[in-house]
């Protein structure tokens, strides 16, 4: 955790702005506190990007950015879409345009830091969970495939430098969960925003979790995907998804852990849209 966030510090240090890669389906959750009050601290601009805004209505994203806008620009994109890059290099450009390049030597923590001087006129360090699309963003931005894009968390080491142009050069951070994992919440929260994709420890909790969301903001989506009623009742919902998958153990009953399992596999996927 120290050498993380040591990286981390790097990064904000010898960014001339920051950008934090949050997943639009639930952005309150992929947003990081400690790295968005170390840029505070550190004093560079902030700008969030909100990815994956192809998954989720309109009006339920305008919701969630209230809060977003008290701390810093933000803009809406989905990788998948080039004509998105086209709004994250514009903010880029007007953040910069406004706050300017970085300083030379910057104190933090009692301690005086010297700045490597990249070799571009816009340095920019790239921050956020692994899973929310990091890599998919840079890519996008580079216009070809620079950075390795999995679906499994934590793919990316080190520090990258990438190209974007001769104007603007990018700093990738590592694909690390800064959180303590011996928590319940910290597992959840992982596992709704895919950072993590293996070894779920609590399926059924999150599943639930997943059901209530679309409940409360869009039934509709989440019956047209599984071809069920949803109510309040996630237990019965459940159950009527493994029945219909045919996901039975001995005595007919359903597989509530593959049923749940599939739930969540859909929703960090992104073939069940919010």
């Amino acid at each position: 955790m120290e050498a993380y966030w040591d990286l981390i510090k790097r990064i904000i240090i010898e960014s001339d702005l920051v950008l934090e890669i949050l997943d639009a389906r639930l952005i309150e959750v992929s947003r990081n506190e400690e790295i968005e009050n170390l840029v505070k601290e550190i004093g560079r601009p902030l700008l969030f990007v909100v990815n994956k805004s192809d998954l989720v209505n309109r009006n339920i994203l305008k919701k969630q950015i209230l809060d977003l806008k008290k701390e810093g620009d933000v803009v809406f994109v989905s990788a998948k879409k080039p004509k998105d890059v086209k709004v994250i290099l514009y903010a880029i450009k007007k953040i910069f345009k406004i706050y300017g390049k970085r300083e030379k030597v910057i104190h933090l923590e009692n301690k005086k830091f010297k700045i490597r001087e990249a070799k571009a006129d816009i340095v920019v360090g790239i921050l956020g969970y692994p899973n929310v699309g990091k890599s998919s963003i840079i890519n996008a931005l580079a216009h070809k495939r620079k950075v390795n894009v999995t679906k499994k968390a934590g793919t990316t080491h080190g520090i990258h430098w990438v190209k974007i142009s001769n104007e603007i050069k990018i700093i990738d951070s590592p694909g690390v969960i800064p959180l303590k994992e011996n928590k319940l919440e910290d597992e959840i929260k992982y596992g709704l925003i895919g950072a993590r994709t293996d070894k779920l420890r609590n399926p059924e909790e999150l599943a639930h979790i997943i059901i209530k969301l679309f409940f409360k903001n869009n039934p509709k989506n989440f019956e047209d995907f599984y071809g069920v009623q949803i109510s309040e009742d996630v237990e019965n919902v459940v159950e009527k998804i493994g029945m219909m998958k045919s996901y039975l153990v001995r005595g007919g009953l359903v597989d509530e852990y593959r049923t749940c399992l599939d739930i969540v596999r859909d929703w960090q996927n992104g073939r069940l849209n919010l």
